[in-house]
């Protein structure tokens, strides 16, 4: 018997996408696509660019209808939902953007407290979550920066910290890896 989820009696996908279509003045981009991701688990989609990665993750966040299909998310269907019922199913996911999208007035610890402050959480929790959340990504040292003090991948470590301050169920990653900066290899002992 499948474990019980917050989503349903059992376990229900997270993200489930049913023969999904999506097309444009140029042609197809999408036909009959389907996949589960389930609670819990890593789905990494892969393709050249212009398959429509980007697409299916905006779509997952309802950003953009589908043209057919059917796509559900945390146990929603999305492509008849209203935009007011959108916005709230938006802030129970993370995202991090290909781009970063952080704002360049704000520091690194206003830029990851955004949400946060934005659904009216107490301060002291938010400085509490915001340290930790920054020493997951390992730039606690940055909280009082400006993202243009940081290097590109710091900047994507932020963004990483950002979509996981408020411990959404779902994050959608655009290209994860995209400008993170080398591991630093430290010396072994011997």
């Amino acid at each position: 018997m499948p474990a019980p989820n917050t989503f349903g009696e059992a376990a229900d996908p997270a993200i489930q996408f049913e023969g999904v279509r999506i097309g444009f003045d140029e042609g197809d981009v999408l036909r009959g696509v389907s996949f589960n991701a389930m609670p819990r688990e890593t789905l990494i989609l892969l393709g050249e660019t212009g398959t429509g990665k980007t697409l299916s993750l905006k779509m997952a966040a309802g950003l953009v209808k589908p043209s057919a299909g059917r796509i559900t998310v945390l146990g929603r269907h999305i492509e008849s939902m209203s935009e007011r019922e959108l916005l709230d199913l938006r802030r129970e996911i993370g995202f991090v953007f290909q781009e970063g999208a952080l704002f360049d007035s704000m520091t690194v610890g206003e830029n990851v407290a955004y949400r946060l402050r934005e659904e009216k959480h107490d301060e002291g929790e938010i400085e509490s979550r915001v340290l930790e959340t920054l020493r997951f990504v390992e730039l606690d040292h940055t909280v009082d920066m400006l993202p243009s003090e940081l290097s590109g991948g710091m900047r994507r470590r932020v963004s990483i910290a950002r979509a996981l301050i408020n411990r959404p169920p779902i994050v959608l990653y655009d290209s994860p890896t995209a400008g993170l900066d080398p591991v630093p290899r430290k010396p072994s002992l011997r």
